[in-house]
């Protein structure tokens, strides 16, 4: 059986930010952005070390609620992240390894 290599990404927000279920959330990894689900995301990558950014874009802030972090990927290794969105549209992110 073959394990893939590369980070899982689960976006989190209140409930209550009903406007984000409308808005995509983008992962941007060593300067390569992919915008997309909030939800089970698998991005394949190579063994080593990766700059992860996520945000979203709101009303005129392209890069919204930002949140970054540097993983170390092994060979067959999957790195679970989560990302949870603050109360306010005007504070950082928080972005975590979990698991």
């Amino acid at each position: 059986m073959s394990t893939q290599t590369g980070i899982s990404v689960q976006g989190r927000h209140n409930p209550m930010q009903v406007f984000l279920y409308f808005i995509r959330l983008t992962v941007e990894v060593d300067g390569k952005a992919q915008t997309g689900a909030w939800r089970g995301r698998f991005i394949p990558l190579s063994p080593g070390s990766h700059q992860v950014n996520v945000f979203f874009r709101y009303l005129f802030k392209a890069r919204c609620c930002a949140a970054g972090i540097t993983v170390q990927v092994a060979d067959g290794q999957t790195v679970a992240l989560e990302y949870r969105t603050p109360q306010l549209m005007t504070s950082d992110g928080r972005l975590t390894v979990i698991g």
